[in-house]
């Protein structure tokens, strides 16, 4: 089993619209894939069209004792994925990273210990904080897809934060280039200076600024179901066969 961690540098750059494209596009391409939500926002399931009042997830079942693999859930387009749940309490959350603290291994053992096709790719929604959150995806990641969106302060932390996770994780980290829009001035010197100074870190696919992603999640819906003919359905189908080409060639060369 391979897993995709997405990440972002700073709130709103769409790490959590690319994962759970990325996983329905994996789907799509015949690819067996659970996407797994670590973000206390909870936002990943709304993709998938996961009532808004339902507050299953594997956060309160982990907590609780229970068994995570009972907060599973698969789409009307047939992706499985395990939402984060909602906790009753801060208090909840702090008891939640302070077991996870005390077990770093717990998630890639977990996913070691399912019965899952060799194949299987997860896609894990994966947080900025908590720590204790970010690190147990890390810690099971084969690859690091760190979202960047064409403003100074994302590129400026999108570089900084690829460098730090290659250092202390070694898995491969590569930059996407989300909500990119070529009529922008702004955003083509973004694309140049990642294209001429992180051109070995950054995707070659680019997830352009596409009005439909936005309707799509309004719908609770993918891009793939509400506009399939988009440009974003296109970027996203890029995306997931580089990324499968990209697991291949790391597997090839360990």
């Amino acid at each position: 089993m391979k897993v995709v961690a997405v990440l972002s540098a700073i709130g709103g750059a769409g790490a959590t619209t690319v994962a759970a494209h990325l996983a329905t596009a994996l789907h799509m391409q015949k690819r067996q894939t659970l996407a797994f939500d670590f973000c206390t926002d909870n936002l990943l399931r709304l993709h998938f069209g996961m009532p808004w009042n339902d507050h299953g997830g594997f956060a309160a079942d982990l907590l609780n004792g229970r068994d995570w693999h009972k907060s599973a859930y698969r789409s009307s387009t047939g992706v499985d994925f395990v939402p984060f749940g909602q906790l009753a309490s801060e208090e909840a959350l702090d008891q939640l990273t302070g077991w996870l603290r005390e077990h770093p291994g717990w998630f890639r053992n977990q996913l070691s210990a399912i019965q899952a096709p060799h194949d299987t790719i997860t896609i894990c929604d994966c947080p900025r904080m908590p720590a204790a959150l970010r690190e147990q995806v890390l810690a099971a990641a084969d690859m690091v897809l760190l979202v960047c969106s064409p403003d100074t302060v994302s590129y400026a932390s999108s570089t900084r934060i690829a460098a730090e996770v290659r250092m202390a994780h070694g898995p491969s980290t590569m930059i996407v280039l989300s909500g990119f829009d070529p009529s922008r001035r702004l955003d083509r010197d973004i694309s140049v200076l990642l294209r001429t100074q992180h051109k070995q870190s950054l995707s070659p696919v680019v997830v352009h600024r596409d009005e439909s992603l936005r309707e799509a999640l309004a719908c609770k819906q993918t891009v793939f179901d509400f506009a399939p003919s988009s440009q974003a359905a296109y970027d996203f189908t890029a995306l997931a066969t580089w990324t499968m080409a990209r697991l291949g060639h790391e597997e090839v060369h360990a």
